[in-house]
């Protein structure tokens, strides 16, 4: 549970030490949830630039990715 608080603490929960513990647990899922997507996303944009720099189809789809991920 000290894990899960500290984590809540990083993640900008800072009374997370107050929080019953069903509520620990269940924002500590939700925070491990977006970080896990985001280190997802991150190997999916690091993938597409390296095949960027190898071809020119990859190339316009990494510039179209980074458009759409910056444009909305």
């Amino acid at each position: 549970m000290r894990r899960q608080v500290s984590l809540l603490l990083d993640h900008g929960h800072p009374h997370a030490q107050f929080y019953p513990l069903r509520r620990v647990w269940e924002e500590a899922s939700l925070v491990v949830e977006r970080v896990n997507a985001l280190q997802a996303l991150q190997a999916k944009l690091v993938n597409k630039a390296v095949s960027a720099v190898l071809s020119k189809k990859a190339s316009s789809d990494f510039d179209r990715t980074m458009k759409d991920l910056s444009d909305g």
